[in-house]
């Protein structure tokens, strides 16, 4: 069963685009406040912060377009999208049975290394 379906395609690249330039922006902002820190930009550059805002909104514009426009881009995003779709996802058993095995499984192979931890700090505390 796929929690996604073919059909949804365009909406669900166009969210991951919007996304990715959002935080392309979103460090965009962080950079140029950082610089406005070391550079003590916010004293030389009039409304600095509105500036750096304003930046960072064009750079996740210019990201945002560049992608959408960009055919091998696009074409990329959909294959891979076309390869998500065909994905068989476990159901909730599925997921809680793996999950108690790797937990049982985990503690155990932990319980085996305490022991072997401690019996070498024993026969070390002999020795020593």
């Amino acid at each position: 069963m796929s929690l996604i379906k073919s059909e949804d395609s365009k909406k669900w690249i166009n969210a991951f685009v919007a996304a990715v330039s959002a935080i392309c922006g979103f460090i965009t902002i962080r950079f140029f406040e950082q610089l406005g820190e070391w550079f003590d930009l916010e004293a030389k550059v009039p409304n600095f912060p509105i500036t750096v805002q304003v930046v960072g909104i064009v750079v996740g514009l210019i990201v945002f377009m560049s992608i959408v426009k960009n055919k091998s881009a696009s074409t990329l995003l959909e294959d891979v999208y076309g390869e998500l779709v065909k994905v068989v996802w476990p159901n909730k058993d599925d997921v809680l049975k793996t999950t108690v095995g790797l937990v049982i499984a985990l503690s155990i192979v932990s319980g085996i290394f305490v022991l072997i931890d401690y019996s070498f700090r024993q026969l070390l505390s002999l020795i020593l």
